[in-house]
């Protein structure tokens, strides 16, 4: 059946808003007014459907839980908490709640129903919750999670704006180019009327270069335009995601920003994982779950079969090719001491610590190079219109 959402008036004059599920409009409507509400607003739309389509952004992933941990340490039922933030002004974290009561109301558990949208809630989100239900502790898995996922936010964020300058320099070189030879090379060529054979290579080049672009520019954008396309299908699929996840680890410089990003995830969430009793192979199997990186899953799957057959965390950590030697380290002096998820815990803070700093390395070597580069291409159209328009003077004689 169909869900509804509604706004209707209670008897004292209240506001209520909330969800249910009919055959039709019609019997939607009768089982408001059975409840005593005037409805004035119907609406039909499953929450749930609309959700799972795309994933909920992190960031509203960490307002979420940090909301939820806020409200259910104030001994606050999750149905109320729930309903509260199902008039969230985000829409996204308003659907999520909205459906996440409606599967409570029907009889699953929080972790249950959080299950219900793989697309938009990360495994390692419900088995932290089903940990927290079990040992009737939500307040502080909700902690951990907003934790976590603000981590993943200051890590991403720090990445994105050491991208915004080299990004501006490259589209302002690109628009340099554009307006020399879609521009000034033109005005070039009535100089050079009736004297084709004596024009020089350079200036052959500019005016050819600046023809070919204005009369197939429509070429090169849907050349772009098909290149994107072929590379975001690539990338959907499996082999392709393997790829890519591949190149990205071993390439210079970046592939130790992403190691070490993700050594950071991983031993966040494994430490709040064991933190809330989840068995070493159940913390094992959840991470590798919730981990997007192809490479790095496969990589905690064969610790995870070594974990099985007795092997310590630490031992077989230290073996990594993906993960750092830190990472091994720690996690031998956490199992020998008794304090597991801390000193995971700690490694986590360390690795996304360098995980920053080899962003602006990444940037200290990156920007440079890409200046000169652009510098190269600029230039050397601006001396090929110098050395044109110095030839103007030859050809006066």
């Amino acid at each position: 059946m169909p869900d509804f959402s509604f706004k209707a008036y209670a008897k004292d004059g209240s506001l209520v808003a909330d969800r249910l599920t009919a055959a039709t409009r019609a019997d939607a409507v009768r089982q408001i007014t059975t409840r005593g509400l005037a409805p004035f607003e119907v609406k039909e739309g499953s929450a749930r459907k609309a959700l799972t389509r795309s994933r909920v952004p992190l960031r509203t992933l960490a307002a979420f839980c940090r909301q939820m941990a806020t409200m259910t340490e104030s001994d606050l039922p999750i149905d109320d908490s729930l309903t509260l933030l199902s008039r969230d002004a985000d829409a996204k974290a308003a659907a999520l709640a909205t459906g996440l009561r409606k599967s409570l109301l029907e009889g699953s558990s929080l972790s249950q129903a959080l299950a219900v949208y793989p697309e938009s809630v990360p495994d390692m989100m419900v088995g932290l919750v089903a940990a927290g239900e079990a040992g009737g502790a939500l307040a502080p898995v909700f902690h951990r999670l907003a934790d976590s996922f603000e981590m993943q936010i200051r890590t991403t964020d720090a990445l994105r704006s050491a991208l915004i300058y080299p990004a501006v320099l490259m589209v302002s070189a690109l628009a340099s180019l554009v307006l020399v030879l879609t521009v000034v090379a033109p005005a070039l060529k009535p100089v050079f009327a009736g004297h084709a054979d004596r024009m020089p290579f350079s200036a052959k080049l500019l005016i050819g270069s600046s023809e070919l672009l204005r009369s197939y520019w429509w070429v090169g954008v849907l050349g772009i335009l098909i290149g994107v396309l072929m590379i975001m299908s690539v990338l959907r699929s499996p082999p392709g995601r393997a790829a890519m996840a591949r190149f990205t680890l071993r390439a210079p410089l970046l592939g130790k920003v992403v190691t070490t990003s993700e050594a950071s995830r991983f031993m966040h969430s494994m430490a709040a994982l064991l933190d809330n009793g989840v068995s070493m192979v159940g913390a094992l199997d959840i991470t590798r779950r919730a981990t997007s990186n192809p490479v790095v899953a496969e990589e905690i799957e064969r610790i995870g079969s070594r974990v099985r057959l007795g092997e310590r965390l630490g031992d077989t950590l230290s073996r990594s090719k993906i993960f750092p030697p830190l990472a091994g380290q720690l996690a031998a002096v956490g199992e020998r001491s008794g304090s597991l998820a801390k000193m995971l815990r700690h490694g986590g803070k360390i690795m996304e610590e360098a995980a920053q700093r080899e962003v602006k390395n990444l940037m200290v070597v990156a920007t440079p190079a890409l200046t000169i580069l652009l510098g190269v291409m600029v230039g050397g159209v601006v001396l090929s219109l110098l050395s044109a328009i110095m030839s103007v003077n030859d050809l006066a004689f």
